[in-house]
């Protein structure tokens, strides 16, 4: 098990790194045995007076996110916890199938600083390393992560497409052309 933590605007005091280990520990104990390899970062920023916790499980090639605004740090990361543990229970059939190996993403995450009057605001820049997976896997990571839509490199044709969650519930497939 390994755990990342990180703050942003909030000082990270040895009693909230030892309750988000302890949290982390119970959580990898209850659903998972000591020979798996997870790790968890977690982000804790606070903005204004709200307590914003975030964190990402990366399970095998699975990831899991919850993030939590309230206006207290322990009671987000309480909750960031539960969504995490909400959506693997909700998914835990098809994160152990033996035999379904579902490629993720790598998230890289940078802030973005420089803003000029007459540009659009961009507020966030993601980076992600695209791994070769099929449409159905690129649709159960884009539900694990809870997104309307997931950019994944297509392992036949190795060509990016992007899987979204239409109005009626169905799922749609935006394939590229060069």
């Amino acid at each position: 098990m390994k755990v990342v933590i990180r703050g942003k605007h909030v000082e990270i005091t040895e009693s909230m790194e030892s309750y988000i280990q302890e949290k982390a520990k119970s959580f990898i104990e209850k659903f998972f045995d000591d020979s798996e390899e997870v790790e968890i970062q977690a982000r804790l920023k606070v903005e204004k007076w709200n307590h914003v916790a975030e964190f990402t499980m990366f399970y095998h090639s699975y990831m899991l996110r919850g993030e939590v605004v309230s206006s207290d740090m322990y009671n987000s990361v309480d909750e960031a916890f539960k969504n995490i543990e909400t959506q693997y229970i909700k998914h835990k059939d098809r994160l152990t199938r033996k035999g379904n190996k579902v490629l993720g993403l790598e998230e890289i995450v940078e802030p973005v600083i420089d803003k000029k009057e007459d540009q659009l605001e961009i507020s966030r820049r993601k980076r992600f390393i695209l791994k070769p997976m099929n449409e159905e896997e690129a649709i159960m990571q884009m539900e694990l992560l809870g997104h309307n839509f997931y950019v994944f490199q297509n392992d036949e044709t190795n060509s990016i497409h992007v899987a979204y969650k239409r109005k009626e519930g169905k799922y749609g497939i935006i394939e590229t052309e060069k």
